[in-house]
């Protein structure tokens, strides 16, 4: 007979065991062989782990929500928005929860319900989603929203009973000027004491942990490799909703207002990728780059997005960022880290016309300030640090507290 402390011992031992099964994306021969990619996958799995923890353990639980940060500077798996501050919540279908807070300046708040994870064996399926353009929000800025099967006045979303989680997406402009929504929950149909964790449900929740760090890390790779064998390299194709692409594996986890275009670029240290677009009017777009781990590098250490407010775009009303491993000197360098190939995308967000197709076009990294327009800024190495060390301090706020 097992004592107690056998039991706990043997739950630890079988979690270490499982998370294992995670490095065999390590091992696999069709990801790219660049050193530099290899030596990332390790920390990358580390990321997932830390929000797998989060995710499955610590906030697991729908009676007593508690909204945590998906991702942050250091996490980005799954591409997170660099310009993005992702909550989530678990919920169930028969309780009654309420949401409130402060509006905020930035351009795009939004709720969304949803039963599933991006992984293979429990796909998302997202039920129903509410943005701040939509909301009814008092003359202070305040809002509340009540999440329940029976319908209430005001800000609602309907509860399905295979509902599991709320999640919140919160897009910034400006990183520093921007007043972030403030965002809470709590369970108000039952009064809910302190949880009674048992030896079983400790087991099971650490056992969802292996599973997603193992499952997800397969998934974001299978897509790259999957959509880049289909889509090729350095070419960006014409942007749709989700779902709007049939062979897109994840084509239902993007956020329903946004159009999305995403490719992939393969460049040497000698060339540079020039994606070209006219921006459409919209609430808010922007561009992003990562490796093939299918993450966002951290933005507090390399130039990997711009939004249309931080974007320079031309007379003739074009955008254009230069894809480059060395810094060029222009403005809307994308700066790949070093990684000779990786991921692209844009997203439009309430586009108020058709989205124009992004075009792409491999030129020499020595013809760059030739090729763009006159007016196109010219950036110096101090211009360029205070460009970085600014997106620092915004990310230090946007999730270290407004203090900082």
């Amino acid at each position: 007979m097992s004592a107690p402390n056998d039991v706990n011992a043997e739950t630890w031992e079988e979690f270490c065991e499982s998370l294992k099964k995670a490095a065999g994306v390590l091992r696999r021969e069709d990801m790219p062989a660049d050193p530099r990619h290899r030596a990332l996958g390790p920390r990358y799995l580390a990321g997932l782990l830390d929000s797998a923890l989060d995710m499955w353990l610590h906030a697991a639980d729908p009676d007593r929500p508690a909204l945590f940060t998906v991702y942050n500077n250091r996490k980005g798996w799954g591409f997170a928005n660099p310009d993005g501050h992702y909550l989530r919540a678990r919920l169930r279908g028969d309780a009654t929860y309420r949401v409130w807070g402060v509006r905020g300046t930035i351009p795009y708040l939004s709720f969304e319900l949803s039963r599933g994870i991006w992984s293979y064996s429990k796909p998302v399926s997202i039920h129903r989603s509410l943005s701040s353009r939509n909301m009814q929000i008092d003359p202070d800025g305040t809002y509340e929203i009540i999440l329940s099967a029976e319908p209430r006045p005001g800000n609602w979303l309907r509860l399905e009973p295979d509902v599991e989680w709320l999640h919140v997406r919160q897009f910034f402009h400006d990183w520093i000027d921007d007043q972030p929504p403030q965002v809470f929950i709590e369970r108000i149909d039952v009064e809910t004491g302190p949880p009674e964790l048992t030896d079983t449900e400790i087991a099971a929740r650490l056992r969802d942990v292996a599973w997603f760090v193992e499952e997800e890390a397969r998934l974001w790779a299978d897509y790259c490799l999957h959509t880049r064998k289909r889509l090729g390299v350095n070419s960006m194709p014409r942007p749709t909703p989700p779902g709007g692409n049939l062979d897109d594996m994840t084509s239902a986890s993007g956020a329903p207002e946004n159009e999305y275009s995403q490719g992939y670029y393969e460049i040497d240290e000698n060339s540079a990728l020039l994606v070209e677009f006219e921006p459409p009017p919209a609430a808010y777009w922007n561009i992003q780059i990562g490796p093939m781990w299918y993450e966002s590098l951290d933005p507090a250490c390399w130039l990997q997005s711009y939004n249309d407010h931080q974007a320079f775009i031309g007379d003739d009303r074009v955008f254009r960022a230069v894809i480059a491993h060395r810094d060029p000197g222009v403005g809307n360098w994308l700066d790949t880290g070093g990684f000779r190939e990786g991921v692209v995308l844009c997203r439009f967000q309430f586009p108020e016309c058709p989205v124009p197709q992004p075009r792409t076009r491999m030129i020499p990294f020595d013809s760059i300030a030739s090729i763009l327009p006159p007016q196109t800024p010219r950036v110096s190495p101090e211009e360029r640090r205070r460009e970085i060390a600014r997106r620092r301090h915004g990310l230090a706020l946007r999730f270290a507290g407004r203090s900082t």
